[in-house]
């Protein structure tokens, strides 16, 4: 673990050694790890630092901290992946066991899962072990409203986790070894009602029972004087049984599963048969069975299960119904409220209620006239017992509160495709949201239904079944249905009729309303009110993987707050979900759906005029985000801009905009596509052409090749050679970069011809540095340099001062490569010079990279160390990964020539992860210098990446 809040906040370094921080400092990292892996917003961190006073600055100051807080921390040279830009705020990234917290809550869900089964001494074992983590209270010594409300969280959950295995432990019958630990504890919590419970049980298990009374009565004292109050209904029945001395010394665990009375022959069993093919649902199915040990305590204990039609709600409810029915010996009532029924209208509270009291035999004389009276005897029927409610397919809350019990000792189990929040704001209802399956899991059902010889057989269907099914579970059987009917039909042929969307919806039909996919989807969507329904077929429109509430504004032409509350309402329904804070997603089929709801209910003018509106929102906001990207890049003729209902992203600084685009790009890419296929050619190639700033920075090639290859057909489409110069031009480097010399060669050829065509003076000198940069990549030295000198002249001609720095260093790589390196260094100052003078962060960084590499070849490799290391500093202020990783590359062999071998190895191990992670060819390089202990000849150099532009 590096990192500790479990105590004083603490962070060990790479060499085991604590970090240290200023006061902003401490603070901000403390808020971060109080929300691991989540992103917390500016204006929280800003009141974190500030509390109620921040200056007019601090949006600054913040990002400085944040800047000199990534450095400090351990493995400072990756920070990327520590801490992260986000377009809401910051996220700190931890894997699985960095963080003592998250240690921590992992080691009382393992002991919860062991109490579940039953294994109370393993439980209590493992909760000792996770509360050993604790060195004092959390986040000790850190002041501050946000840090001191989280500390306090940690700290209540640490009490709790206490008091639980302490409970554990006297069922064990260890009342002596921990009465010297619960005196403690109380005196510590004097007014904590179940720690002196706890030591009350452990007293009185130790034979000490006056002592056991007398805890009571200073409790009891202590409540009257200091809030009148008595203490409460449990405690109360404990002191009686004290009195009477019919304490159990080892009372049995309330677990289900051990804890199982067996049921009476009068018992109701109302459940109906579980479904054969279950799988997952392992953390709703523990949250569930921790519930169990609620009941009997102060209210009825509620649990609803929400989720989309599909998902599988009634599956869980029933399945952990069967497996906790022993823990409600008096049976289990369950009742279809029909609140998504296709034909039939839901069922009423009468109904529901007179169901039951049928249930329970009460003869027709005996059951009262009037709704109030029947509930009040189904209430009271309840009163006395311990019984299992399972009220399925719930519309609203209005539908469930009649329903529920009036006593503590039942547990109701809600299943809704609503949320239903008013029941966990009123009446204290613990939600369980059901997403889609795990690919892992999705592929155990199909091997469920399919057996195991046949999914083994073809593992590439198989897959291809599990995508195209979205993951959603009755889909999943649906097509597993279909095939196990066909035993010699091999799976590829269900797998391509999913694959066409025209007909997906279709192949998962199993040929009744209620396995139908279409049809379950209808009848939630049918209930929709009527702005919500528009929006929802709209966003069928849309082929990213989400949307954002400015998007969606404009999709539909709405105000954002509108939207924002339609977008609410779909998401109460589930038929999107917000996956992450004002991200909104569903599913493929849920998408093919909607589409389909859009071409059956508005026409094509206004699903055209919906995409226009769309595409010009994402556009608008990826210019503003590239000119903060790549800000000194040449841009192309301004576009008539149209207005857009949703707000245009307001971007502080590079670190924001290119966050935007890193979570945006899915959506970018997806919206390149959809203006082809919309005609919209001009928004299409202008959106690809945005993105290049992105792409160049953390070479997504694929992505790159496939936006300006669709980019190039729309300039084509809508015959501008300008635009048409443009995505060849771009497509031409990303060959280049994936060394795919011939394509790349014909892209920058063609630019050349098609800029001399239009009189583009810059155009064709970007084109002769592209041919340049392509024939360098191929040591053709001599042709390189022809291209290179005249692109050089064209550019002093225009003044194009950027693409003049760009061909100045493309022309010190080739003196470099041919040994020149008096030649090289005087023209790589010169261009980091014309990059200083015009502010280009991005191409000062890569000159310094190129001296870097001069004063290596030349054997001054501190020199070179320390230019290498300048360099690096602004590639990852940039994140520019690729470039990170060069630097690394020569930084680890500078440092082995030096003899520094453990910052050698160091260097080029980041530089190797990095490598795999964008595909890079030089990891091969890097892996033998390596295994050589770091010690290479200076041609094992790699040579920088040569831009394009």
């Amino acid at each position: 673990m590096r990192y500790r809040i479990l105590g004083a906040l603490r962070v060990l370094g790479q060499d085991g050694q604590p970090c240290t921080f200023d006061r902003r400092q401490s603070r901000i990292l403390a808020v971060l790890l109080l929300a691991p892996n989540q992103v917390v917003g500016r204006d929280y961190l800003i009141d974190a630092v500030w509390d109620t006073a921040p200056p007019p600055t601090a949006p600054r100051q913040l990002q400085n901290c944040i800047s000199a807080l990534r450095q400090r921390l351990p493995g400072a040279g990756n920070w990327k992946h520590v801490i992260a830009a986000e377009p809401a705020g910051y996220r700190i990234h931890l894997d699985p066991g960095q963080l003592d917290a998250q240690v921590f809550e992992a080691g009382v869900a393992e002991a919860q899962q062991q109490q579940a089964v039953g294994r109370i001494a393993d439980a209590a074992a493992k909760l000792r072990d996770a509360l050993a983590l604790w060195q004092g209270p959390a986040l000790a010594g850190l002041a501050g409203r946000a840090i001191e409300a989280g500390s306090a969280r940690l700290n209540e959950q640490r009490l709790t986790i206490v008091e639980d295995c302490l409970d554990l432990e006297l069922r064990q019958g260890r009342h002596h070894q921990v009465v010297s630990e619960l005196i403690e504890l109380v005196a510590e919590n004097p007014l904590r009602e179940i720690m002196v419970g706890l030591l009350m049980r452990a007293l009185h298990g130790s034979g000490r029972q006056s002592d056991a009374l007398r805890a009571y009565d200073l409790l009891r004292r202590r409540l009257r004087d200091e809030l009148g109050l008595d203490p409460g209904p449990q405690l109360q029945d404990l002191h009686a049984n004290i009195l009477r001395n019919t304490v159990p010394t080892a009372p049995p665990p309330t677990s289900p599963v051990v804890a199982a009375a067996p049921a009476g022959p009068t018992a109701l069993r109302q459940l109906p048969a579980p479904v054969r093919h279950f799988v997952g649902r392992d953390a709703a199915l523990t949250t569930l069975d921790r519930l169990v040990d609620a009941t009997g305590r102060d209210a009825v204990v509620i649990a609803v299960i929400h989720g989309t039609g599909g998902i599988g709600k009634t599956a869980l409810a029933v399945r952990w119904a069967h497996r906790a029915s022993l823990g409600f010996p008096d049976g289990q009532l369950f009742v279809n409220l029909r609140g998504f029924d296709p034909t039939r209208e839901p069922v009423t509270t009468a109904e529901a209620i007179r169901g039951f009291l049928d249930a329970f035999a009460i003869p027709p004389d005996q059951i009262p006239i009037g709704l109030d009276a029947q509930a009040s005897l189904y209430r009271s029927l309840l009163a006395e017992r311990r019984m299992l409610i399972v009220l399925d397919n719930a519309r609203h809350v209005d539908q469930v509160r009649p329903l529920l019990p009036g006593s503590s000792g039942c547990l109701v189990v809600v299943t809704s495709r609503n949320q239903l929040t008013g029941l966990v704001a009123v009446e204290g209802a613990h939600p369980i949201t059901l997403d889609l399956l795990s690919t892992y899991e999705a592929s155990r059902l199909l091997a469920g239904h399919l057996g195991p010889a046949r999914i083994a057989a073809e593992p590439g269907p198989v897959s291809e079944l599990v995508t195209r099914c979205a993951l959603l579970p009755l889909a999943l059987a649906i097509i597993a249905a279909r095939a196990a009917a066909h035993p010699t039909f091999p799976l590829a042929t269900f797998s391509a009729e999913l694959a066409d969307a025209q007909r997906r919806l279709d192949a998962v039909d199993g040929g009744d309303q209620f396995s139908q996919v279409r049809s379950v989807f209808s009848w939630s969507y049918q209930r929709l009110p009527t702005r919500a329904a528009a929006l929802f077929r709209l966003l069928g429109l849309h082929r990213g993987p989400d949307i954002t509430v400015p998007a969606a504004a404009s999709l539909a032409g709405i105000p954002a707050g509108q939207a924002r509350q339609l977008l609410t309402d779909l998401s109460r329904a589930h038929l999107v979900s917000e996956h992450a804070t004002g991200r909104y997603a569903f599913h493929d089929l849920l998408s093919a759906y909607a589409m389909e709801q859009a071409e059956a209910h508005d026409t094509a003018g206004d699903r055209r005029l919906a995409v226009r509106r769309l595409l010009t929102y994402d556009l608008r906001a990826a210019a503003a985000a590239d000119a903060l990207v790549a800000p000194h890049r040449r841009r192309t003729p301004g576009w008539g801009e149209e207005a857009t209902a949703g707000e245009v992203p307001a971007f502080v600084d590079h670190d924001e905009a290119l966050a935007w685009f890193e979570v945006e790009r899915g959506n970018l890419v997806a919206a390149v596509r959809l203006g082809w296929e919309h005609r919209e050619y001009e928004i299409g190639w202008r959106l690809a052409n945005l993105l290049w700033g992105l792409f160049h920075l953390e070479k997504h090639w694929d992505d790159w090749i496939a936006t300006h290859t669709i980019g190039l057909a729309c300039a084509r489409g809508c015959g501008d050679r300008r635009a048409e110069f443009t995505m060849l031009s771009s497509l031409g480097t990303a060959y280049r970069e994936r060394q795919r010399f011939a394509e790349a060669t014909r892209c920058h050829q063609q630019a050349l011809e098609l800029s001399r065509e239009t009189g583009d003076r810059h155009g064709e000198a970007q084109a002769l540095n592209g041919l340049g940069a392509v024939c360098g990549d191929q040591r053709d030295i001599a042709q390189s340099r022809r291209y290179l000198l005249a692109s050089l002249a064209i550019r002093r001609q225009v003044g194009d001062r950027w693409g003049e720095a760009i061909t100045v260093c493309n022309l010190g790589e080739e003196d470099l490569q041919a040994g020149d390196l008096e030649s090289a260094r005087k023209l790589f100052l010169t261009a980091l010079a014309i990059r200083r003078e015009i502010g280009d962060r991005w191409g000062e960084a890569t000159a310094l990279s190129y001296l870097g590499q001069v004063c290596q070849a030349a054997g001054d490799h501190a020199e070179a160390a320390r230019s290498l290391t300048e360099a690096l500093v602004i590639h990852r202020e940039l994140r520019a990964y690729s470039m990170e990783a060069l630097d690394l590359h020569h930084l680890g062999v500078a440092y082995g020539s030096l003899g520094e071998g453990a910052r050698s190895e160091q260097a080029l191990r980041e530089a190797l992860a990095i490598y795999r992670r964008l595909g890079m060819a030089d990891a091969a390089e890097v892996e033998l210098l390596l295994a050589a202990d770091g010690r290479a000849p200076s041609s094992a150099l790699p040579t920088l990446d040569i831009l394009g532009g």
